[in-house]
């Protein structure tokens, strides 16, 4: 409640002039921090709490052994290549069918960004789409080396499911193209 508290002490008379009186003012505040704590209490009860979201990731059994006539064979012009290196770098190549000694093949390096991973993944599944006129979707094989950070797979997992890529591997980089893209960008293997 607002309450006014005057001095009761009155002017002195004489020489001087009067001065008028200053009325202090004091304001309860008890009726606000009841309020206060209500409307506290309101938006704790009220509001629904976000349940974390969590991206899958299956792996197979440890005990279970697959044989490699178990695992179905995979045409490489179907797929892409991540090598996820350090400094934020991700070198991607498509290996073809057919590896002879006269067999080059493209090696890029790109970030993370919209502009960057996002565009190659993009691009290759549009050129799956051209080259395969079945439902072929693009195999996406995810290589992390030594010096790639962890944040680099859960963004590579991220545009992943932005760009509804289904298929794809986190695999280790044992391949005799890896390790020929290794010894070219300058990054350890192992």
């Amino acid at each position: 409640m607002a309450e006014m508290n005057i001095p009761e002490s009155g002017a002195k008379k004489g020489k001087k002039k009067v001065r008028s009186k200053k009325a202090s003012t004091r304001v309860d505040l008890t009726a606000m921090v009841d309020l206060g704590f209500l409307l506290i209490t309101f938006f704790m009860l009220a509001t629904t709490f976000n349940k974390p979201k969590t991206m899958e990731v299956v792996k197979p059994p440890k005990d279970d052994k697959v044989e490699e006539k178990d695992i179905p064979a995979i045409k490489m012009s179907k797929t892409v290549t991540l090598l996820l290196g350090n400094n934020d770098k991700v070198y991607w190549y498509v290996s073809p069918d057919e590896i002879t000694e006269e067999t080059a093949f493209v090696l890029d390096s790109t970030d993370y960004g919209p502009s960057g991973l996002r565009k190659v993944i993009q691009r290759r599944v549009e050129e799956v789409h051209e080259q395969w006129t079945d439902t072929t979707n693009l195999f996406v094989m995810i290589k992390p080396l030594p010096s790639s950070r962890y944040k680099n797979i859960v963004d590579v997992l991220d545009e992943m499911t932005i760009n509804d890529v289904k298929t794809y591997a986190i695999l280790k980089p044992n391949d005799p193209v890896d390790s020929l893209v290794c010894v070219k960008v300058g990054q350890p293997r192992k």
